[in-house]
C-alpha cells in the first residue's frame, strides 16, 4: 500500500495538470478567436466609416461644383474688365477642387489597400495597432479635406 501512494499522488497530479492545461489550451482558443473576431469587427466598421466619409467628402466637392459652375454662368452673362480677375480666380478654384478630387480618389484606395493588409495581419497586437493607426489617419484625412473644401466655398463666396 505505502507503494501504491506515491504512484496514487503522480496520478492525481498528472491529471491534475493535463486537466488545467487542456482548460487553458481551450481558454486561449477562445481568447484568440474573440480577438480576431473583434478585430475583424473593427476592420469592417473601419470599412464603412471610410465609406461614409467618402460620401460626405464627394457631397461638400459636388456641392462646391455647383457652386463654381454657377459662379462661371453667371460671369459668363456679364462680361467685362472686372470679369477677368474673376475667371481667373474661378479657374485657380477649379483646378484646386480637381486636384482634392484626385487625392481623395488616391487615398480612398491607399486607405482600401490597408484594410486589406490589416485583415491578412496574422499577429493580434500588431494589428490592433494598425487599426488604430488607420482610424487616426482616416480622421485626419477627413477633417484636412473638409477643411479645404470650406475654404474653396470661402473663396467662391469671396467672388460673388
Amino acid at each position: 500500500m505505502k507503494l501504491l501512494r506515491p504512484v496514487i499522488a503522480s496520478l492525481l497530479l498528472s491529471t491534475l495538470l493535463l486537466a488545467s492545461t487542456a482548460r487553458w489550451a481551450a481558454t486561449d482558443q477562445l481568447r484568440k478567436e474573440w480577438t480576431q473576431a473583434t478585430q475583424q469587427k473593427q476592420v469592417n466598421e473601419l470599412s464603412q466609416r471610410e465609406q461614409l466619409d467618402h460620401f460626405k467628402r464627394a457631397l461638400e466637392l459636388h456641392q462646391t461644383q455647383g457652386q463654381l459652375d454657377q459662379l462661371r454662368q453667371q460671369g459668363a452673362s456679364r462680361p467685362g474688365l472686372a470679369a477677368q480677375p474673376r475667371l481667373q480666380q474661378l479657374n485657380e478654384t477649379q483646378k484646386q477642387l480637381d486636384q482634392l478630387k484626385l487625392e481623395q480618389q488616391l487615398n480612398r484606395v491607399q486607405h482600401e489597400l490597408k484594410l486589406n493588409e490589416i485583415a491578412r495581419e496574422q499577429h493580434p497586437f500588431r494589428r490592433q495597432e494598425q487599426i488604430r493607426e488607420l482610424q487616426l489617419q482616416q480622421q485626419m484625412q477627413f477633417l484636412q479635406d473638409q477643411s479645404r473644401t470650406k475654404l474653396m466655398q470661402q473663396d467662391l463666396n469671396r467672388v460673388r
